[in-house]
């Protein structure tokens, strides 16, 4: 029977921080989206704005509602620059993410590789062990063949 591989709790973590890591990192990459989402939102509302002051400049417009349109236009154009930002760190921390996913992945590799090692090593013992016990069965074989004989 092959004998048990001593790292296999090892192993076993690296593969539970490795799934945990991907789990982190599909929440990072879903944050990141949401905050792509709310630019894209925001540039629709900005030009959805200045499409209605366009309008409204055509039809004639007084200066405290000119001045309102501005007031909110630039803080849109604040709210966008801002937004930009949220998404820069969300990227950032996607990256973060991903170098700890690659890091975890590449420990849970090494252990891979050494219980890969350990179940040839072990096939190898086993293999030699087999033909051991064939080899004295065929003696005692032979023995009990040529004691019958004599």
């Amino acid at each position: 029977m092959p004998r048990y591989f001593s790292l296999q709790p090892l192993h076993d973590l690296a593969i539970n921080r490795v799934e945990a890591a991907t789990r982190e990192l599909t929440l990072l990459k879903q944050q990141w989206q949401l905050q792509e989402d709310k630019l894209k939102q925001l540039y629709v509302f900005q030009e959805e704005y200045r499409r209605r002051l366009h309008n409204t400049l055509t039809q004639g417009v007084d200066m405290t509602r000119m001045r309102d349109f501005q007031v909110f236009l630039h803080k849109l154009d604040l709210a966008i620059r801002q937004q930009q930002v949220e998404i820069d760190h969300a990227r950032m921390r996607w990256e973060s993410g991903q170098r700890a996913w690659m890091e975890e992945r590449r420990k849970l590799k090494t252990y891979d590789v050494l219980k890969i090692r350990h179940q040839r090593k072990e096939a190898i013992r086993e293999g030699r062990i087999e033909q051991r016990e064939q080899d004295e069965h065929a003696r005692k074989s032979h023995v009990l063949k040529k004691t019958m004989e004599e």
